[in-house]
């Protein structure tokens, strides 16, 4: 199936405004690894149920 010409300029020029934006910073990647560090962690269940310990923890 043939693109018409048309259409190929309508989107590289859409691609292009939307490039032509920075994307501000989300997330402060500090923070990031912190809380990812820590939601790695094995919890015990608050219930007492059985949880899955990981091969690399002590």
């Amino acid at each position: 199936m043939s693109v018409p010409d048309s259409l190929t300029e309508l989107l590289c020029a859409w691609r292009r405004d939307v490039a032509s934006v920075p994307l501000p910073m989300l997330v402060d990647p500090a923070r990031a690894v912190l809380v990812l560090r820590h939601a790695a962690r094995v919890h015990a269940s608050p219930d007492d149920a059985c949880t899955r310990v990981r091969n690399d923890s002590a």
